[in-house]
């Protein structure tokens, strides 16, 4: 399930279910639908609510696909669990053009995205 939220100046994604490509894939293309129709260059996906491990194989396909969906046209910073990362999306997705990172801490992604006040 995709919950999307208006935060303002981005686009909070929350994602909560069991871990399927499909699913993910889905998500990739749910995040673009969303970002273009509601005027948004920066997301927060927070999948730390996704039961499963993707295969290295559905990684590589969801970076893929990631590349090829958002490209450079959207900022998206994801917050995953850190028993599940192994970087394999974002680094499939950032070597082919994707602005993709993926964090533990939703303050370290909010960061990135340049939506910290700094004091």
């Amino acid at each position: 399930m995709f919950t999307f939220v208006n935060k303002g100046n981005y686009l909070l994604v929350e994602v909560s279910g069991i871990y399927s490509q499909k699913f993910f894939i889905e998500l990739v293309r749910e995040i673009a639908k969303h970002g273009k129709n509601e005027n948004f260059d920066k997301v927060l996906v927070d999948i730390r609510n996704v039961e499963g491990n993707p295969s290295i194989f559905d990684r590589y396909q969801i970076g893929l696909e990631i590349s090829r969906t958002w490209g450079k046209n959207i900022q998206v910073a994801a917050v995953a669990r850190e028993d599940v990362i192994s970087l394999m999306i974002e680094n499939v997705a950032v070597n082919r053009g994707a602005n993709f990172q993926v964090f533990t801490k939703v303050e370290s992604a909010l960061e990135w995205l340049n939506l910290l006040d700094k004091k």
